[in-house]
C-alpha cells in the first residue's frame, strides 16, 4: 500500500475510526491524527448512513421461553441479516450492546 504524507509531515495510514457514529475504515495521520477518507471509504459511510435510516428506531424485547429476543424490522433481511448468524454480542457501553455477524451485512 502506498504511504501518503500529511501536511503536518506525518504519515497517513489506514485505520478504523468513528465517523458520524459509525465504525469504519479511514485514513489517519500518525502525527496529528487528522482523519481522511478514500472515495471507497466515503461510499461505505454513505451506505451505512442510508442503511441506518432504513432500520433505525425503537424495537421491542420479548420473552421467548427462558430467553429474550430483540424484534428487528423485516427490512434488515435486505442487508443479509437472517436467523442464526450472530457471531458475538458484547456490552459496548452502559446503555448499548454490540451484535456482530459472521458476514458483512453492508458492503
Amino acid at each position: 500500500m502506498k504511504t501518503s504524507t500529511c501536511k503536518c509531515g506525518g504519515n497517513i495510514k489506514q485505520d478504523r475510526c468513528f465517523a458520524e457514529g459509525f465504525l469504519i475504515d479511514c485514513m489517519k495521520c500518525d502525527k496529528c491524527s487528522e482523519t481522511l477518507f478514500t472515495p471507497e471509504q466515503t461510499k461505505q459511510l454513505i451506505r451505512l448512513r442510508d442503511a441506518n435510516k432504513d432500520i433505525e428506531g425503537k424495537r421491542k424485547i420479548i420473552k421467548v421461553g427462558s430467553s429474550i429476543a430483540a424484534l428487528l424490522p423485516k427490512k434488515v433481511e435486505a442487508y443479509g441479516v437472517k436467523e442464526g448468524i450472530v457471531d458475538s454480542i458484547r456490552v459496548l457501553s452502559s446503555n448499548s450492546l454490540e451484535i456482530k455477524f459472521n458476514n458483512d451485512i453492508i458492503s
